[in-house]
């Protein structure tokens, strides 16, 4: 199964400033930009922190969520830390390090017990002319390393190798007629003739020019949903 989710923005904690009766011109803003997603296999929402600040509460699996931060400087050191939303109890936390106006994505994997979370720098480059760029990211924890093809079922087609659980692969390029035609998930080192965990075709939500991640997940938040690749807009600029 592939699923397309538009990415809902979370609520953001604003910090108000006293009014002044003179205000002085003040320093620019320094922004930093995530994309947080929850695939956690439990049965409760996450609330995101960076350092003490709330980012945003309620983030439900399998949807995506917008963020800024805002940074005392241009490159910034921050513990950023996954909780459960209803009691606060931590779940993973990780050390980043953020720069000013760069993107990042964020995204909790796995179980409680054995909790995993990223974080990776987006590239907002656009694609070449007449592609679009994607990168896989492997989320479920019970499935082993996989080789991903597109446009086919063809050892020519193979574009990833054992890809493995928790990570994120390079961006690669590739057409919509390629897209269009095929993504194929197969267990690593093997055909997809031979054995298909996940097969999409006819797929009509790549265009031209845009950036994507794709995510190997679990279709719900257990172990024991069937899995899927969800589609989501990267940011460019």
């Amino acid at each position: 199964m592939i699923k397309h989710v538009a990415a809902p923005l979370m609520v953001l904690l604003i910090s108000l400033q006293g009014c002044l009766k003179d205000p002085e011109p003040g320093p620019q803003t320094i922004y930093t930009y995530q994309y947080y997603y929850n695939y956690l296999t439990e049965d409760f929402d996450l609330q995101w922190k960076i350092d003490d600040a709330i980012i945003g509460t309620g983030h439900t699996y399998g949807f995506p969520a917008r963020a800024q931060f805002e940074m005392d400087s241009a490159e910034q050191e921050v513990l950023i830390r996954a909780e459960n939303s209803d009691s606060g109890e931590l779940v993973d936390s990780i050390s980043c390090v953020l720069l000013e106006n760069a993107s990042y994505m964020i995204a909790q994997l796995g179980s409680k017990e054995e909790p995993y979370l990223l974080c990776e720098l987006m590239d907002t480059r656009m694609p070449a002319t007449g592609l679009l760029k994607l990168r896989f990211m492997h989320a479920a924890a019970t499935m082993d390393p996989v080789d991903i093809y597109i446009g086919g079922d063809l050892p020519e087609n193979k574009v990833l190798s054992s890809v493995e659980y928790a990570s994120v692969t390079e961006y690669i390029e590739s057409s919509e007629e390629e897209l269009w035609n095929a993504i194929i998930v197969t267990p690593a080192n093997t055909l997809p003739a031979d054995s298909t965990i996940l097969s999409y075709r006819f797929n009509t939500i790549f265009q031209t020019g845009w950036v994507y991640l794709c995510t190997i997940a679990h279709s719900e938040n257990s172990i024991e949903s069937s899995y899927m690749i969800e589609v989501d807009d990267q940011p460019i600029y």
